[in-house]
């Protein structure tokens, strides 16, 4: 304790912040340990209903071509196939509900679109489905007798590769969502890919303004301690942002409408997730937990111990990285790009948390989405594979096409 007193006042107040991020950041990845090594995946649920007890919606503002890939992809055999979108557009296999301008309900945006087409557009199926206008869905033939039903995220490269290699990583950190049917509240929900209950949709309803829809639903829902969740592994391919500044915005609206969220939580699973998410913010910053490796003087407290957990950090980002890698199926070569850029893909990865910590939003963000190539015979993999790109229609004039989505 005396050398630590005897530490100059710049010493110690910075010694006390770095030791606070590290804290933050080892009790975060301790608690993912936890989750995967002793409580462990879900063993994946038996498909009780069919094709034909799902109806399919797919959630969009007008992006016409990209939904019809989406739909192209589709099994036969569903209870329906719907379109809600935010302005007309023409879908072949499909019922197209435009929202109309005038609806006016608490949620606003995608969670506005949703909550219309809960109350006026009408559904026999047992479970709705909701797929984002990008989400490409393959092997998919049921769902588990469930409430809510989580379908596991697979990003697909856009336009920037950097982006993408962000994404990889996420995946390796969201491993863990298989893990969340086990618990009280699942931490957080994707709602690219995503399935409820039609009676238990009527009863939470998305009559809420948060700009984190999907979280913020099954928050509520598991406020009824007699919901339960299942984890359905299939891939849902979606499009990873096209640029790192998309994938920056994204990441702030999702960890903004987290933090206001919170509230639904109890006080237990409200601190876990705060804490989680200013672990994940913070790794914008994590830098300066290197500056007592560089600097001549000793500027921490307990040098030894500081310098064993930052090496254990290190090693939980390359082997994060590595979980990402052998989820998303990624060529060899993927692997070794994303190992170099492991100094700076945990960082725009986070850049966007960050800026949620220091200034959350309340908006939704318009941003573009490439438009996939032709499907031929339906098959999933002759649009998009896990590591394949998205390739660019070409409009006829100059330009390349992109469509706005929600975001």
């Amino acid at each position: 304790m005396n050398d630590i007193l005897a530490l100059p006042f710049v010493d110690l107040a910075f010694s006390v912040v770095v030791w606070t991020i590290l804290l933050i950041f080892f009790i975060a990845t301790m608690y993912w340990l936890f989750e995967l090594l002793l409580v462990g995946r879900t063993p994946q649920s038996p498909l009780t209903y069919g094709l034909e007890d799902v109806e399919v919606r797919i959630m969009t503002i007008a992006s016409e071509d990209v939904v019809q890939a989406t739909v192209d992809a589709l099994p036969d055999g569903l209870a329906a196939i719907r379109v809600i979108a935010e302005r007309d557009i023409s879908i072949q296999g499909a019922t197209v509900h435009t929202v109309p301008e005038d609806f006016s309900c608490a949620a606003t945006r995608k969670g506005r679109a949703i909550e219309w087409a809960r109350q006026q557009v009408p559904c026999d199926a047992e479970y709705v489905l909701y797929l984002d206008e990008d989400t490409i869905l393959e092997d998919f033939h049921g769902l588990p007798d469930a409430d809510i039903i989580q379908l596991s995220e697979h990003p697909v490269r856009s336009k920037s590769w950097l982006a993408y290699l962000a994404e990889i990583f996420r995946m390796g950190f969201q491993f863990e969502q298989s893990t969340f049917p086990k618990f009280r509240y699942p931490l957080y929900a994707w709602g690219g890919g995503f399935a409820v209950r039609k009676t238990v949709e009527d009863d939470i309803t998305w009559d809420v303004d948060s700009v984190t829809e999907d979280t913020n639903f099954i928050w509520r829902a598991f406020a009824d301690s007699d919901r339960d969740m299942a984890f359905l592994r299939v891939h849902a391919m979606n499009q990873s942002p096209p640029s790192v500044r998309e994938m920056i915005h994204q990441r702030r609206r999702w960890i903004s409408g987290a933090a206001n969220d919170s509230h639904l939580l109890p006080y237990r699973y409200r601190l876990l997730s705060l804490l989680r998410n200013a672990a994940w913010g913070l790794v914008f910053i994590s830098p300066l937990l290197l500056v007592p490796f560089v600097t001549p003087v000793s500027v921490v407290f307990w040098p030894e111990m500081f310098s064993a957990l930052v090496i254990f950090q290190i090693v939980g980002l390359f082997g994060w990285a590595f979980l990402g890698y052998w989820y998303s199926g990624e060529r060899l070569r993927v692997l070794g790009l994303l190992l170099i850029s492991i100094p700076i893909v945990p960082i725009i990865h986070a850049a966007g948390a960050f800026w949620a910590i220091v200034s959350p939003t309340t908006h939704f963000r318009v941003t573009q989405k490439v438009v996939p190539t032709e499907i031929k015979d339906k098959k999933v993999n002759d649009i998009v594979s896990p590591g394949t790109q998205i390739e660019q229609n070409q409009p006829a004039k100059a330009g390349v096409e992109t469509v706005e989505t929600y975001k």
